[in-house]
């Protein structure tokens, strides 16, 4: 049920990582746009997902999410993979327990939105693919010859 959402997740994974890898360290200070977002604040976000909306999908509060994301602000390219790495594995730890009963489970994110685990699970392929997509039109409007597949 759940592992070909796995499988994609990687697949966002790995090409995110192959992003970064065609970045130059400037490339971090790109901005999105008027009033928006860095390269640099965006990778973080997306750094930060796999965790993030694990937690939010076991109803953690908004304190607790608030102290989360406070405590992560990596600067540098290896310290966003490595907070990327550490997270997709807490996302697959996490889940790899979940019997298929767990996956109807219906929970309530802290701002009030219900769903099942695994319409969270599609939330957090959707989010992680929304960002990687964003990265990928920055890096490329910004003159980066990208060849990074983003699907298989």
């Amino acid at each position: 049920m759940i592992a070909p959402i796995l499988h994609q997740l990687e697949i966002a994974n790995r090409s995110i990582m192959d992003l970064m890898d065609a970045m130059e360290e400037s490339d971090l200070n790109l901005s999105l746009g008027k009033n928006k977002r860095s390269v640099r604040d965006l990778l973080t976000h997306i750094s930060m997902i796999y965790k993030a909306d694990i937690l939010i999908m076991n109803e953690a509060g908004q304190k607790e999410m608030e102290d989360f994301y406070s405590e992560h602000d990596p600067q540098s390219r290896e310290e966003i993979k490595e907070l990327l790495t550490s997270h997709f594995e807490f996302l697959k730890t996490s889940i790899c327990s979940y019997q298929e009963e767990d996956w109807s489970a219906v929970t309530t994110s802290w701002w009030g939105v219900s769903y099942s685990r695994y319409e969270w699970m599609l939330e957090i392929l959707a989010h992680v693919y929304h960002h990687r997509g964003q990265l990928h039109t920055a890096l490329s409007m910004n003159g980066r010859n990208l060849s990074v597949p983003l699907f298989e």
